[in-house]
């Protein structure tokens, strides 16, 4: 199916991190993201060591840079804007407006662009490490890992089942794309969107016909919100050693970044 395609495209790579329990690289992960989202705006320097480790991470992953680099698009349009916002922030009228508060409008410009490079560094480095976690492990196996760790019930039912629909869901929306395909090609920007249109409503009408058939045929199968284990295999210990090394120095460095 064309959606567990694009989910689980490379996790059927042997690299380190592949081999790594997902049991053990979902807390990891957590980790690794917390410790990125508490830098200070003050201590920014300290996002380099993360994104050197980050970096180290996916060399090991063995995942392609042109995949990675695909995943972080939707963040440079968000990042573009704000950039824009920052540049044209009026340095005269600012320091009219906060001259009684002591902040003179250079001293705001760098600090609007600090936190700028703040709020942008951490949304590239944890959108990365996402990206890392989910290219080196199957949804499946992420969602089992999402149980075993006694996260919410809710959550990791509505992830499976939200992982179920996408495929179903992209199946749909690939068939409706070659029909319209195959009916020869259209013209002009304004039909061109009126047939895009159209695919998008009917994928929407569809897609609400599909979830309540697909949802009663997992309920027919036995699904009770969890995916099962058919495995159940332990943890290996060097793993569950390794994950306890990586979360350490994560928090030391951290700690050490902070106070410096």
């Amino acid at each position: 199916m064309l959606g567990h395609e694009l989910l689980d495209e490379w996790s059927h790579l042997r690299s380190p991190l592949h081999r790594t329990d997902a049991r053990v690289k979902l807390p990891c992960a957590l980790v690794l993201v917390v410790a990125i989202v508490m830098v200070p705006v003050s201590s920014n320097w300290l996002l380099m060591p993360f994104a050197a480790l980050i970096f180290a991470l996916a060399v090991a992953s063995g995942l392609p840079g042109r995949w990675i680099l695909k995943r972080l698009l939707v963040i440079v349009p968000f990042l573009a804007i704000s950039g824009l916002l920052v540049a044209l922030l009026p340095q005269a009228e600012a320091s009219a407006v906060h001259h009684a508060g002591g902040v003179g409008g250079r001293q705001l410009v760098r600090h609007a662009l600090a936190v700028w490079l703040s709020v942008g560094g951490k949304c590239v480095l944890t959108l990365v490490a996402a990206t890392l976690l989910t290219g080196t492990s199957s949804s499946a196996d992420l969602v089992r890992a999402a149980q075993a760790l006694r996260m919410p019930h809710t959550l990791t039912a509505l992830t499976g089942l939200a992982m179920t629909y996408l495929g179903v869901l992209s199946d749909e929306v690939a068939r409706m794309i070659t029909a319209s395909r195959s009916r020869g090609r259209v013209s002009g920007l304004r039909r061109r969107a009126g047939v895009l249109c159209s695919v998008v409503v009917t994928a929407i009408v569809r897609g609400f016909e599909r979830a309540e058939r697909v949802a009663l045929a997992m309920v027919s199968r036995g699904y009770d919100g969890r995916i099962p284990d058919l495995t159940r295999e332990p943890v290996p210990h060097a793993q569950i050693a390794g994950g306890v090394c990586f979360v350490i120095c994560t928090c030391a460095l951290y700690w050490a970044g902070v106070g410096l």
